[in-house]
């Protein structure tokens, strides 16, 4: 039996067999607007419920920014001593009030501040830690895509080593069609989000070992 983790909506859940399974990596494309952030932090405040560490890595908005978006959901039982994150916002104006924080600009620096806040938190295998990279679009704009790419399998490998399961977030119609399809061959899933007139919608396409029939279905963003 694969041991899966809840992102904490019903449906996607239930497409998903129970969850994304442990130690996988999994990729959320869509534009901006489509949802992606408030999806990545359910999952992340779904582990939090359960007594879980919870990880995020920040390039869009500062420690205090996020933490406050997650109180405005009402997400915020247990983030304080569960939610742990790495900004890799601030450092563009030089200031960060964050304990942890690192620049964009050398990934060898992100990987570094990766890895030690995980080991500062003990994180182990036999665990269900999460974690969040929003965004992945990021990165690959400030280190280049070659160098973000390479960055990417060596994250993934560290994680899956340590049972962490999470989700990288990347903008659509923001790369070449190569960087969205490499992303795609190094991670283990794909959630696309899109949104209309009629409202948000997502769908999984891909998932690793999980047998799926690709439908897009409603994103009701809610607290």
């Amino acid at each position: 039996m694969i041991e899966r983790l809840r992102i904490g909506m019903q449906e996607i859940d239930q497409m998903l067999l129970g969850g994304i399974p442990k130690g996988s990596l999994c990729l959320v494309l869509g534009p901006p607007g489509a949802g992606k952030s408030i999806l990545s932090r359910r999952f992340l405040y779904t582990g939090i419920l359960e007594d879980k560490d919870s990880f995020m890595i920040s390039t869009g908005e500062n420690e205090e920014t996020a933490r406050e978006t997650m109180r405005l959901f009402n997400w915020d039982k247990g983030t304080d001593s569960k939610l742990h994150i790495l900004d890799c916002y601030s450092w563009k104006s030089g200031v960060s009030n964050s304990k942890y924080s690192a620049k964009l600009t050398s990934l060898t620096e992100l990987s570094v501040g990766i890895s030690s806040l995980l080991d500062d938190k003990r994180v182990e295998k036999a665990g269900s830690t999460r974690i969040v990279l929003d965004s992945f679009t990021d990165v690959i704009i400030y280190g280049g895509a070659d160098r973000a790419l390479k960055f990417l399998d060596s994250i993934h490998t560290k994680l899956e080593s340590r049972g962490i399961t999470g989700l990288l977030l990347l903008e659509e119609g923001v790369h070449d069609a190569q960087t969205v399809t490499s992303v795609e061959y190094t991670t283990s899933g794909t959630i696309r989000m899109k949104f209309s007139e009629q409202g948000r919608f997502m769908m999984v396409s891909r998932m690793t070992g999980t047998p799926l029939s690709p439908r897009w279905m409603p994103f009701a963003i809610g607290k």
